[in-house]
């Protein structure tokens, strides 16, 4: 037998590698050394709608939080797995919070490993997800210990006033009521403030009465910041370029009185 043909036989004759269930990996799934996917295959948002509000609530909370609780922990659609070897319990949160983890890299999210369990879980419904987000994965943050569980709904065909939160009491989740005469809904866990403004999310803070912004939002208020330095910069140097004017001006007019009044004397 060849080279090449003792080759492609070891490689026919080697066992696929297997998940950490013991199924084979799927071709396009990442996984870690022990076996666990990187991603759950689905794709993070269904529309730009359902995109805005995760690319809107992720890295404000991320950025906020990170000032705040510097062991907190803000991911992304990062797979959590609850139990060793059981894939089928894992689940992707669109966005979670959890405090005392440690704000540092990850491929995976595995509780039984030490990792603290999420505080704090939004998800952002659309039309294929909601009954998945609103049933199977509640439960399983519910079955976790997740204390708060958030929806927001986009298009508001499954919650009337686009925002919920839930509280966890024992095995169930519980509505939080809004602030009286209001549609704001308050996140015991994060401290902030949770609504919808013209079909999108904001997210306020009570502690400087401003709401958290975009990436774009922040971005334009830095391009305004700087115009505004830049204006105030020019502003300042005419303002010296007159007032050295003006001093020139009334020096030469001293030169020539001093000069009037010695030729009167003479």
């Amino acid at each position: 037998m060849d080279m090449t043909s003792l080759v492609r036989h070891e490689r026919a004759s080697k066992p696929p590698p297997l998940a950490a269930d013991g199924t084979p990996r799927l071709p396009h799934v990442a996984y870690d050394d022990e076996g666990y996917p990187h991603s759950d295959g689905a794709p993070l948002a269904q529309n730009t709608p359902q995109a805005d509000q995760i690319f809107y609530a992720f890295p404000a909370l991320k950025t906020i939080l990170r000032e705040r609780f510097p062991d907190a922990f803000v991911a992304s659609d990062l797979l959590i797995y609850p139990r060793p070897r059981d894939l089928k319990a894992s689940v992707a949160p669109d966005v979670f919070v959890a405090f005392g983890a440690g704000d540092h890299a990850r491929l995976s999210y595995k509780l039984w490993e030490g990792e603290p369990v999420p505080a704090f879980v939004l998800e952002v419904l659309s039309g294929t997800t909601a009954d998945k987000d609103l049933g199977e994965k509640r439960d399983k943050y519910a079955d976790m210990g997740v204390r708060e569980f958030w929806v927001f709904d986009p298009f508001g065909a499954r919650i009337p006033d686009r925002v919920a939160g839930y509280q966890l009491h024992g095995r169930r989740y519980r509505p939080i009521p809004p602030l009286p005469g209001t549609r704001v809904v308050l996140s015991d866990v994060l401290g902030l403030e949770f609504r919808e403004e013209r079909g999108s999310l904001r997210i306020h803070d009570p502690a400087t009465g401003e709401d958290l912004q975009s990436h774009r939002e922040g971005q334009i208020d830095k391009l305004a910041a700087q115009r505004r330095a830049t204006a105030e910069a020019e502003r300042a140097d005419a303002e010296a370029e007159r007032a050295n004017a003006l001093a020139a001006e009334n020096a030469r007019l001293r030169r020539r009185l001093k000069r009037y009044e010695s030729g009167q004397a003479s």
